[in-house]
């Protein structure tokens, strides 16, 4: 048997050069097109090709460009999918106090999915049972780390009444028994003072998605208070005040964008301190009711490169090489506690009670809703004849386990989400390339 041409080689053009980009070991090469002239024919003929120039055939076989014979790409993929989700004994829990909000955004995903919450919040009761849930996995379930995961709504709205005692206790028993612990937060980022920063740093929160809805004046259009003030000038000095004291701090400023946002996006770049900007990565998404167009595209490509250029790291979130996972959720040990005590595997989706795969006790055990996990678990989402056929699959990984179970359920139509994607597969491997130095 002979080596053979890896399945996952993708070729992007490159003013002066060809970038060769593998998929599964996520190695990028630029290749003069004189050359690429010639390597081209090589990796139709790999004898040859190992003959006239063994020490880059070498070079290939170590990139993963070349593979050998009984080296099955997709069988290697499907087990490092089953290692991610199965293979470990680390907790990820997104918490919900309460699906209410201080603000009143138009897009809102809860508004949208038609989530009843009447304004509730956690109980002291729940708190209590989430604090013997810790304790549980703790104790009983030996987790090798916790990572609490605060959503919402918005969750700052209880900080005294949730988030404070529970970090409290969860703080104090994993230094108990030398458990990893971290703590991070998606949030508005409208609730915070030096006090609420000082105690969060001190209970392991290291990283916070904020979203921003444009320049001061679109976000305040957008993102506003029940008295109709905006609530941009708050939400850039509190990013400010969190970068100064919280040293080791990683923000995700999520740029949520329509069709005006990208227009004048760059306005907010001068607003941010020096100090800020070093751990800030600008993720833009678009706001899913908006169609993207190639207008959006060029606004987004353009956009991506001025932040960078003014010290911004900038991720586009439809390409991740080397996670052999769509999502987060997917991972077996991940999943939500509302606010009522209902476990959930998904928080982007209605919190109904056909989507409940839990519930929580007042011991801190969970009664697991096995029917539904199994179903969930089924398949993983890249099973199908699409995604296996798909050179990309490596840095996809196909829909989440959420999406698959419900295209199966209602046996609807699969959606490949690069079919519209907004920022392409060529402007990500240039990218690489430049981050890298390459080009």
């Amino acid at each position: 048997m002979k080596n053979q041409v890896s399945r996952y080689n993708i070729e992007v053009e490159h003013t002066d050069n060809m970038l060769l980009y593998n998929a599964l070991t996520d190695k990028l090469l630029p290749v003069g097109f004189k050359d690429y002239a010639i390597i081209e024919t090589l990796m139709e003929n790999l004898d040859a090709f190992s003959e006239k120039f063994p020490d880059l055939y070498a070079a290939f076989r170590k990139s993963g460009f070349i593979v050998a014979p009984d080296f099955d790409e997709l069988a290697y993929i499907k087990l490092q999918n089953k290692r991610k989700v199965y293979a470990n004994n680390n907790y990820r829990i997104t918490i919900n106090p309460t699906l209410d909000c201080n603000l009143r955004c138009w897009y809102c995903s809860v508004t949208c999915a038609g989530a009843d919450h009447y304004k509730e919040r956690m109980s002291s009761e729940t708190v209590e049972s989430i604090n013997n849930h810790i304790r549980y996995l703790v104790e009983n379930r030996k987790a090798g780390s916790i990572l609490l995961d605060w959503f919402g709504g918005e969750p700052m709205m209880y900080y005294d009444e949730v988030i404070r005692k529970i970090s409290d206790f969860a703080k104090k028993i994993v230094e108990e028994h030398q458990i990893f612990f971290q703590q991070q937060m998606t949030t508005n980022a409208t609730l915070f003072n030096e006090k609420r920063i000082r105690e969060m740093a001190d209970s392991k929160f290291n990283f916070f998605q904020i979203p921003i809805d444009g320049n001061e004046r679109h976000h305040n259009l957008i993102k506003r208070y029940p008295d109709k003030s905006g609530s941009y000038r708050d939400v850039v000095n509190n990013v400010n005040m969190i970068s100064e004291m919280i040293p080791n701090v990683f923000i995700t400023l999520r740029v949520n964008y329509d069709k005006q946002t990208l227009k004048n996006i760059k306005d907010i770049v001068n607003d941010f301190s020096e100090t800020a900007k070093k751990h800030i990565s600008v993720d833009f998404q678009r706001v899913w009711q908006i169609k993207c167009t190639d207008k959006e595209r060029e606004l987004l490509k353009k956009n991506k490169e001025e932040f960078k250029a003014e010290g911004f790291n900038s991720s586009f979130w439809a390409y991740k090489p080397l996670m052999f996972h769509r999502c987060y959720a997917d991972n077996y040990n991940y999943y939500v506690i509302h606010y009522n005590g209902k476990i959930f595997k998904c928080t982007a989706r209605d919190y109904g009670n056909e989507s409940v795969i839990g519930n929580l006790q007042n011991d801190g055990r969970i009664i697991w809703n096995e029917g539904l996990l199994s179903k969930h678990y089924e398949k993983a989402g890249f099973e199908n004849e699409r995604c296996e056929s798909c050179k990309m699959l490596p840095l996809c990984m196909g829909p989440c386990i959420q999406k698959n179970y419900e295209v199966r359920v209602k046996n609807a139509a699969f959606r490949c989400m690069y079919d519209n994607v907004e920022y392409s597969l060529s402007n990500y491997v240039i990218d690489l390339a430049k981050q890298r130095n390459l080009i």
